[in-house]
């Protein structure tokens, strides 16, 4: 780490600790510059050097940590930077600390390698706490050469460095990593809304769920595999992952039948326990088994991708069709529209129910409302309960003809069962 100078731009919340961090390395030169004139006065109390302008301080240091706002300052900070007189130096390194749109690293580093400027990008994870103490992830995306440039003032700020791959890697894992961040915080406004809908206290299940993440790792703890794709009966994860879906559909049934109970929204619950399985690589909505595979074999993936979930909608075996009409309804409607993510399968059955419900369509509600109710979907009790709600809104006669439609399918259903248990 010897020789090393450095350079941080941008001292806000995350910058001014980890512009910190350099300034207490041992071998590191450190420059700094902000608009703001407090932080910079706290950095040279700390040893550092403060510069007047971008300009200053590129002609001045080997590595320039970029930690400002948005893409938009980013560009003007390098836009100085590559506009500087750099003669007799040695080639500058710019880290783009700043979490920028996925395209923006490769055309900052366009912009810059015509003047002999390398840039990396490089956000950070750990957050204003991870910054003081030096312990956050920096992801880096980039050529070897300006990864091994930067690696002293890297390992300075960060006790966890990762080489993601080329230029735009780093910022694309961050990505990765924020979107399961900021998706758990919405789950756990759920989880908040049905405590506290059951009079819970909120505060007892916040440190309930820190203590146990602690121990258990959150969800970082299914995240050991290097592959998304179906896992085969003799991996080792087979085993462990089948043993987590059966606890999580469990626990998230009835997570979501209490806020059924309650009144609670909790559309995050019914897509996780809609795709948990499938997630986790052990079949569901979005993974085929090997006989479904077989089974389409030859047919083109967005066909074949329909056609199972008709299967699924309908809760009856499917084949190609031919024609027109068909190859829009399994290619589009089936193989785009009922696998979107922004409602659930469930979601979907209910409106269409109601639609049908509206029209008088019996007969098309003879398929929908059997296949609801054998995907565990709808439960005697909400069937009937949507009889009587949507028989005032689609008109009594309608919900008469949904109501037999309702009481034919719980009876078939029941009877079936009992055929079952005579059997056994």
């Amino acid at each position: 780490m010897k020789g090393t100078r450095a350079g941080f731009v941008g001292l806000g919340n995350i910058g001014r600790p980890m512009a910190l961090r350099l300034a207490a390395a041992d071998g590191i030169e450190l420059w700094v510059h902000d608009i703001a004139a407090e932080p910079v006065a706290e950095l040279g109390a700390a040893g550092a050097k403060a510069a007047a302008s971008v300009a200053e301080l590129a002609a001045a240091v080997d590595v320039l940590s970029v930690m400002v706002r948005d893409d938009d300052q980013v560009r003007q900070v390098l836009a100085e930077v590559v506009a500087t007189d750099r003669a007799g130096q040695g080639p500058l390194t710019v880290l783009v600390h700043s979490t920028v749109a996925p395209e923006t690293p490769a055309e900052l580093a366009a912009t810059a390698s015509p003047h002999g400027v390398h840039v990396l990008d490089a956000p950070v994870s750990g957050g204003p706490m991870g910054a003081a103490d030096g312990t956050l992830a920096i992801l880096v995306g980039g050529t070897p050469e300006a990864y091994a440039a930067a690696a002293p003032v890297l390992a300075a700020m960060a006790t966890k460095v990762v080489h993601a791959g080329e230029i735009g890697a780093g910022t694309k894992l961050k990505l990765a990593r924020n979107l399961l961040h900021f998706a758990s915080f919405t789950a756990a406004t759920e989880a908040q809304r049905l405590a506290e809908a059951a009079g819970l206290d909120l505060v007892a299940l916040g440190e309930v769920v820190r203590h146990t993440d602690a121990i258990t790792g959150g969800p970082g703890a299914i995240m050991h595999r290097d592959t998304t794709a179906p896992i085969e009966e003799t991996d080792f994860w087979h085993g462990v992952f089948g043993h987590v879906v059966a606890l999580g559909e469990k626990d998230l049934g009835f997570a979501v039948a209490l806020a059924d109970e309650l009144g609670v929204e909790v559309p995050l619950a019914r897509l996780a326990l809609e795709r948990l399985a499938s997630g986790l690589g052990l079949g569901g909505v979005d993974a085929a088994d090997p006989q479904e595979d077989e089974k389409f074999a030859g047919l083109p993936e967005q066909r074949a991708k329909g056609l199972r979930k008709m299967e699924e909608v309908y809760g009856f075996d499917m084949a190609d069709g031919e024609g027109d009409f068909f190859g829009y309804t399994a290619d589009h409607l089936f193989g785009d529209i009922w696998r979107r993510p922004g409602l659930t399968t469930r979601d979907r059955r209910l409106l269409l129910i109601g639609l049908l419900a509206g029209q008088g369509a019996a007969d098309v509600l003879g398929i929908q409302i059997p296949a609801a109710h054998a995907n565990g979907e709808l439960t005697d009790d909400e069937l009937r309960e949507i009889v009587v709600f949507l028989s005032h809104y689609a008109g009594w006669p309608n919900g008469a003809r949904m109501n037999t439609v309702v009481e034919e399918t719980i009876g078939k259903a029941r009877r079936a069962a009992q055929k079952k248990v005579e059997r056994s």
